[in-house]
């Protein structure tokens, strides 16, 4: 009865700890976009608390099967909470892959690592692509804490 309960027991922790591995400890935000023709800016809203904190910081996007791009430049501007802006270019690749139409793909690309938002406030990230295009549905941000 003692190993029944041990291995139990183990079985219990190999779960705990397989579970915990999957959890995602960034934070993302995310926005829709016109999937007939994506044309304009695309507002994320990063609030941030903790001034000291840093960030790997990276794009996505979620696309259909009319999404015929190997390649995506964006515009990415970031407004500040004290309302100072930056602007730049950025190109996120995209490998062709042939998945089922019900299938969504999405591609990710490291935007900046150890990124320090030293306000506190609302951070804007406006996200524009540099011609109209079929397919995205969706664009979005993702942060994770770095040591």
């Amino acid at each position: 009865m003692e190993i029944k309960r041990l291995i139990g027991a183990l079985v219990l922790a190999a779960s705990v700890f397989t579970a915990g591995g999957c959890a995602q400890t960034g934070r993302s935000y995310a926005a829709d976009v016109d999937p007939q023709g994506w044309r304009t800016g695309a507002v994320l809203t990063l609030p941030n608390e903790d001034t000291l904190a840093k960030y790997d910081l990276e794009l996505f996007l979620r696309c259909n099967d009319r999404f015929a791009e190997d390649t995506l430049t964006l515009r990415v501007e970031t407004i500040t909470p004290d309302s100072l802006r930056y602007g730049e270019f950025f190109c996120i690749p995209f490998p062709q892959t042939h998945t089922p139409a019900a299938v969504a793909r999405e591609a990710k690309q490291l935007y900046r690592r150890r990124v320090l938002f030293g306000q506190r406030g609302n951070y804007r990230l406006i996200l524009t692509p540099t011609r109209p295009v079929r397919g995205v549905e969706a664009v979005g941000a993702t942060l994770q804490q770095t040591p």
